[in-house]
């Protein structure tokens, strides 16, 4: 069966958002479709700067996609969208995505029954930015009263003011809410013990990317001579970097991103190579709309993930009709596919 491939850029507002590495008030998206037999499958991607990836190589990559002529077997018995990965990972994962959409609506299946998993609510983290420390704790009552129990607190720029605020953030959350912190590689070594040490007493359940991405060495020092609880994010991002955190014994967790490996199924080679190495994952999500945060949940609901981390489409945008995050939990429902549609006014935000 052949598909036709089709594909458009947008650029939704956001939340003011911002993190160690600079301030993001827009998300430059991606969305594409898939069609064959008049029936359509639409996935999204996000190109990121941190990936190496831009709007510009997502476009390229697309419109290489579109010339192509892709067969719906032979996508999902090989792996179709390896040359495209290595222009751009969120364009390998917006079609990747298009493509399970679509054979979940010609087998009535949702992503998650086609995985061999079953949909059901997970609960999710949600996200506090940097922030001056009564913004922060103002945004953690306000997720406390939504129902999440566990917050991922961004840090990196400053050791005073991340203590501060993560600090305060504690004392108004009580203890049974876990935290948990991301530097986004904004510290180094010493201020990464620095940091750990002086919040011992705040109770974080761990610590996403302490340090640059390429300090594999440094980032085992951390976990194994300072008992930091490690979760790589920039550091995993394709096969041969897992494999070296792998082989450095450097990290406890692993953030596991649809945009950082380019779709559900290279994602999964992911999860398996994670597990087998005796790696926790966290099923994260760096920018996206519903429709990559459903496929990302989709999968998280055929694994045992120790962490879902799936907001982001909470602050960006509505374009699409779900997924739905009730009292801290984000659900999917059993609709074939990725189970969201796009909302009709989505196109007032193409890019001309």
């Amino acid at each position: 069966m052949k598909i036709a491939i089709d594909f458009h850029h947008l650029r939704l507002p956001r939340k003011r958002f911002e993190i160690s590495t600079g301030v993001r008030t827009t998300a430059d998206v991606f969305i594409v479709k898939a069609s064959a037999d008049n029936i359509s499958g639409w996935g999204s991607g996000t190109p990121a700067e941190s990936l190496s990836d831009s709007p510009i190589k997502c476009k390229e990559a697309l419109s290489h996609a579109r010339e192509s002529s892709i067969d719906i077997d032979r996508f999902f018995e090989h792996d179709l969208t390896f040359g495209i990965r290595e222009r751009s990972k969120a364009a390998a994962a917006a079609l990747d995505i298009a493509m399970w959409d679509l054979r979940g609506k010609i087998e009535g299946k949702s992503i998650s029954r086609l995985l061999g998993g079953i949909p059901k609510a997970l609960e999710t983290a949600a996200t506090i930015d940097i922030k001056p420390v009564n913004g922060a704790v103002e945004d953690a009552e306000r997720l406390l009263e939504k129902g999440f129990m566990t917050l991922k607190i961004k840090i990196g720029r400053s050791i005073r003011e991340d203590l501060k605020r993560v600090r305060a953030i504690r004392e108004k959350v009580g203890s049974n809410i876990r935290l948990f912190v991301d530097a986004n590689g904004g510290y180094n070594f010493e201020k990464a013990i620095c940091f750990w040490t002086e919040a011992s007493d705040i109770m974080l359940d761990l610590f996403e990317q302490p340090i640059g991405a390429d300090q594999i060495p440094s980032l085992a020092r951390l976990k194994n001579d300072h008992g930091i609880r490690v979760c790589a994010d920039e550091s995993a991002v394709d096969e041969s970097s897992l494999e070296r955190l792998i082989r450095s014994e450097a990290v406890d967790l692993i953030n596991i991103k649809l945009m950082k490996f380019g779709g559900v199924s290279p994602t999964i080679k992911m999860i398996e190579m994670a597990e087998n190495a005796g790696i926790e994952i966290m099923i994260g999500c760096m920018g996206d709309i519903g429709l990559s945060i459903s496929a990302a949940a989709h999968l998280a609901c055929t694994v045992d993930p120790a962490y879902v981390d799936l907001d982001s489409h909470l602050n960006i945008e509505p374009i699409c009709d779900g997924p739905v995050v009730r009292e801290g939990q984000i659900s999917m429902g059993d609709s074939p596919g990725t189970g969201v549609r796009l909302r009709e006014s989505w196109e007032q935000w193409q890019v001309k």
